[in-house]
């Protein structure tokens, strides 16, 4: 689908003016953290390492038995593409600084719409409890308000049920897009799809 004004312009926005919408630092549970907003050619090699791994750990046994398959080269093409963005948080009081949370997403067109896509939200496990995720999330709101986005949207394996509890406090619905929306119900891949796609309006 052709992109609009506003991806064309967004996706040529840089990652310094990306980050003037996202606060530098953020504070909870006695812990404080650092962000950073960068462009999949900003990362370093350990940086991209890190990632990769926090990944890796939160994902591996969902992708492996789902439909998508576990395929290590055709996703670090999809998570480092250079078109996508990443909001990043490392602990400041924990030595190393390593990333413990981080968000990837593109300003993509969908279904006639100028979204956020969030195509990954990942936080480890000892950075969780302190609502790190969600302020990602809500930052991906931020930015996209100011880059006249229209919703911020995502997909999320069925199996998952823990993000799709965490994102349905947030406010997220079943997409009209998603194969199991209701006005999708005569699809005959509702029975086996294992994914949802979900969304939530920006308010401008």
């Amino acid at each position: 689908m052709r992109a609009s004004v506003a991806i064309r312009k967004a996706n040529k926005a840089t990652a310094t003016e990306l980050a003037g919408f996202v606060p530098a630092t953020y504070e909870a549970g006695g812990h404080r953290f650092s962000i950073s907003v960068s462009t999949a050619s900003d990362l370093s090699k350990h940086e991209r390492d890190q990632v990769w791994r926090l990944f890796e750990e939160n994902m591996y046994d969902f992708y492996h038995t789902s439909s998508f398959g576990w395929n290590p080269q055709s996703k670090k093409l999809e998570m480092f593409d250079p078109r996508s963005r990443f909001i990043i948080a490392r602990q400041d009081d924990a030595c190393p600084s390593n990333i413990v949370a981080y968000t990837i997403f593109r300003f993509d067109r969908e279904e006639y719409q100028d979204v956020v896509y969030c195509y990954e939200l990942q936080v480890s496990k000892h950075a969780r409890r302190c609502g790190l995720g969600r302020w990602l999330t809500l930052s991906l709101a931020t930015i996209g308000a100011n880059w006249g986005m229209e919703k911020v949207m995502l997909t999320v394996f069925k199996a998952n049920q823990s993000a799709l509890s965490f994102y349905t406090s947030a406010g997220f619905l079943i997409d009209e897009s998603s194969p199991d929306h209701p006005a999708n119900s005569g699809d005959q891949t509702l029975d086996t799809c294992d994914y949802s796609i979900l969304s939530i309006p920006i308010s401008s």
